[in-house]
């Protein structure tokens, strides 16, 4: 089928399966994703390896069977049994990110790892990238690896890997094991959105100017990330050189890049808000979506850095996130959505905010899927429907997003839009506990507490607490008081309850009374 506009470039030597039209509802959430499908190729050889390298375009390549299925499955196991996963939050989504380096700022971490996979970055993947991009010096800055497994999280949104020359990404986990996986996304919205097929060995290389993402349906997949600078010099000093020229001569995707480390003072920029503003509304005058978003959100955040009254900033906000969202960006129109909802810019508006909003949920944007189910069971904009509104919270919740997955947890044990289930419940709020989510964790403690288990509530709230949370301080002041969960300690009992207390809650003031009546019926 023919493929135009930007999706044909991007597309050249390869094609799509399916055609793109107008699609009914639902239809991304649904639908089995469409391939990316190479085409022959060529024969290559890379020192001793002799095989074939399929090109997508000037910016994407695969290699078939690049690193041998013993090593790959060797590589597998190890990232299986790696305990390092953080659960720090992503720079994107502030969700947690199930990522761990076994390889960091051009140094090995992981000397296990280092013993199965040096061999093919140096013999294999290295001297490709070299040759392929023309880079004599180009070097490995970091390796990473990602899991995708039900329950945690399943999408990382589309983006620029900006901070690497090359990326190089090796298959791992099987195609039948998951569905959905690595894509890329050339335009603006979903629909230009193509998946690749990587089996294990494989190795899909792409150039820092390859709009793309991952989203995994159903499954299991593991993979391992390679970022590759121009130079040692780039790696040491964490900069991005290759970007300079080409935001000099006014390419948007080199004026958004720069203007994010300029933002957040990373990759060897300094900390510069002005001029981070400057190169974005240079980039989002050009039409790129993603600088038109970012305007929004500093103008939104920041009214008083960038010296405007906080109205003028707003509307500022509001006219650059419209702009990306009538361009098709889903996470420009999740948060014009949001600015509707909440009257930042322009008069709150519940009908918009729900026409935006459903517009960024029916292109997989996640955070976007739970505010639809939060704009259903609030009744904002819409008439009130539990059962749509648990339809949405699933979808996200299925995709990884924990306010949903605790949400929904919390409609299964009251029965509103699904069947109570208190199995359900629980199964879901143990998904949301496991991404950190505070609610989700005193929630499941509580469970624990009310079947009797109230050493693994006390481990709960314990952790809780230290992190400030007044629920489970009060929880765990009273655990301490009655000797239960906690050895007998008074003293730590009021310790606990009083800050608890100190943030409001009642529940602790009052407990803190008993403690001191207990004291004056010991002094009598």
């Amino acid at each position: 089928p023919a493929v135009t506009g930007a999706v044909a470039a991007a597309a050249a030597g390869g094609r799509a399966e399916g055609r793109r039209k107008k699609v009914p509802p639902g239809h991304y959430w649904t639908t089995p994703p469409p391939r990316y499908v190479f085409g022959e190729g060529h024969a290559l050889q890379v020192e001793d390896w002799r095989g074939v390298e399929q090109v997508g375009s000037s910016s994407f390549y695969r290699l078939p069977g690049l690193v041998p299925v013993e090593t790959v499955d060797r590589i597998l196991t190890h990232c299986m049994q790696s305990t390092d996963y953080k659960v720090d939050a992503d720079s994107v989504d502030k969700t947690p990110t199930f990522e761990y380096y076994p390889f960091r700022d051009g140094e090995w971490i992981d000397l296990g790892m280092k013993s199965i996979l040096e061999d093919a970055v140096e013999r294999r993947v290295l001297p490709y990238v070299r040759e392929r991009y023309g880079c004599r010096f180009c070097a490995a800055s970091d390796i990473l690896v990602r899991r995708y497994v039900p329950g945690e999280r399943r999408t990382h949104a589309v983006h620029f890997d900006g901070h690497a020359f090359v990326t190089a990404v090796l298959g791992l986990s099987r195609p039948e094991d998951f569905e959905g996986g690595l894509y890329l996304q050339p335009e603006p919205d979903v629909a230009s959105r193509l998946f690749f097929r990587i089996e294990p060995g494989d190795l899909v290389v792409h150039s820092f100017d390859l709009q793309h993402g991952v989203h995994v349906w159903k499954g299991v997949r593991y993979s391992l990330i390679f970022w590759i600078k121009d130079s040692l010099q780039a790696v040491r000093e964490r900069s991005t050189p290759w970007y300079e020229e080409l935001a000099e001569r006014g390419d948007p995707d080199a004026l958004y890049n720069v203007a994010q480390n300029y933002e957040y003072g990373m990759f060897g920029k300094p900390l510069d808000l002005p001029r981070a503003i400057h190169m974005y509304e240079q980039s989002a005058r050009a039409g790129h979506p993603f600088a038109q978003n970012n305007l929004g959100l500093i103008y939104k955040r920041a009214s008083d850095k960038v010296g405007l009254p906080l109205a003028e900033a707003l509307q500022r906000s509001c006219d650059w996130l419209r702009a990306g969202a009538e361009g098709g960006f889903a996470m420009a129109q999740k948060n014009l959505g949001l600015a509707y909802a909440n009257g930042q810019g322009v008069r709150r508006n519940d009908a918009q905010a729900v026409i935006w909003m459903r517009k960024a949920a029916e292109q997989l944007e996640v955070e976007a899927a739970y505010m639809m189910g939060e704009l259903y069971r609030q009744g904002r904009g819409v008439p009130p429907d539990a059962k749509e509104a648990a339809k949405w919270y699933e979808r996200s919740a299925e995709a990884g997003f924990p306010k949903a997955q605790y949400t929904l947890a919390m409609l299964y044990l009251e029965g509103s839009g699904v069947p109570k289930d208190a199995l359900k419940a629980e199964h879901w709020l143990h998904l949301a506990a496991r991404q950190g989510d505070p609610e989700a964790k005193n929630n499941l403690a509580t469970v624990h507490a009310q079947r009797g288990e109230v050493d693994q509530a006390a481990e709960i709230w314990w952790e809780l607490a230290r992190n400030g949370e007044p629920n489970a301080q009060c929880n765990i002041g009273m655990c301490f008081m009655r000797g239960v969960g906690r050895q007998l300690d008074l003293a730590e009992a009021r310790r606990w309850l009083t800050k608890a207390s100190g943030q409001g809650h009642q529940m602790a003031t009052e407990a803190l009374m008993q403690l001191d009546s207990r004291k004056g019926d010991s002094a009598g």
